[in-house]
């Protein structure tokens, strides 16, 4: 589970989203797709992740072992795969930090929005806390917290 006992809150009550060090990029990017496709079909298959990651099915099941060892997705041998409660709350923070740097990047600096959007996918991966908190504070001066902001957040997100 995400340890969210220590995340500050913005002027407008929100929790700023954080993420736990043991989950490197792959695992993340494997959760964003999971979440993904589960929002869409309650479950994911192996095939539609191996096709959504662009790998083969071998790499697939290689990585849901490693995700079910860090308790993020249930799945059986040749069964669907689901996002367990701390996997479901890793793909929400990945995509609060996503929406908070794609506000930056679009409404902000003026960015293309596929543009925006396609750097967002990098960088939610790669920017430290202490960043996206600075990052998140700058936004808030600029037109409020794009978090508190309820039409502004993902689908699915609460």
């Amino acid at each position: 589970m995400i340890d969210t006992s220590n995340i500050p809150a913005c002027s407008g009550g929100c929790a700023l989203p954080t993420l736990d060090e043991r989950f490197n990029t792959t695992v993340q990017e494997y959760i964003e797709v999971i979440r993904d496709l589960t929002d869409r079909a309650r479950v994911a298959r192996v095939k539609e992740i191996a096709e959504a990651r662009g790998v083969k099915a071998s790499s697939v099941s290689v990585a849901l072992v490693n995700l079910r060892q860090l308790g993020l997705i249930d799945h059986e041998h040749y069964g669907y795969v689901s996002l367990t409660e701390g996997g479901r709350e890793l793909g929400e923070a990945l995509a609060q930090r996503h929406q908070i740097i794609l506000c930056f990047l679009h409404d902000i600096l003026g960015v293309d929005k596929e543009a925006a959007d396609r750097e967002a996918c990098k960088l939610e991966h790669a920017i430290s806390p202490a960043t996206l908190d600075a990052l998140i504070r700058y936004v808030q001066q600029i037109e409020g917290c794009p978090w508190c902001d309820v039409e502004r957040r993902p689908k699915g997100v609460v």
